[in-house]
């Protein structure tokens, strides 16, 4: 299992949290050109790349992946 992080620990915000604070700061923009500019800020500092995630997505890719090995066999053939 993954080791979990407060986003607060990990130094991220919550996106709706940062959101509202920029709807705040800038009322005339509309909102998705402050989500628009979000993106291409997270892109410049990431490469576009994830590089966090919440832990619950590895346990749910390992279960659906544990799922799917169950239903292809050894030889490729689905099983039932």
């Amino acid at each position: 299992m993954a080791e979990r992080l407060t986003l607060d620990d990990a130094g991220y915000i919550l996106y709706s949290d940062m959101v509202e604070r920029l709807r705040a700061r800038f009322p005339a923009v509309p909102v998705w050109r402050l989500e628009q500019v979000v993106a291409a800020e997270h892109d410049a500092i990431t490469g576009g790349e994830l590089q966090i995630v919440p832990a619950e997505v590895e346990d749910g890719t390992i279960e659906m992946l544990e799922r799917e090995a169950t239903r292809v066999g050894d030889d490729g053939e689905v099983v039932a």
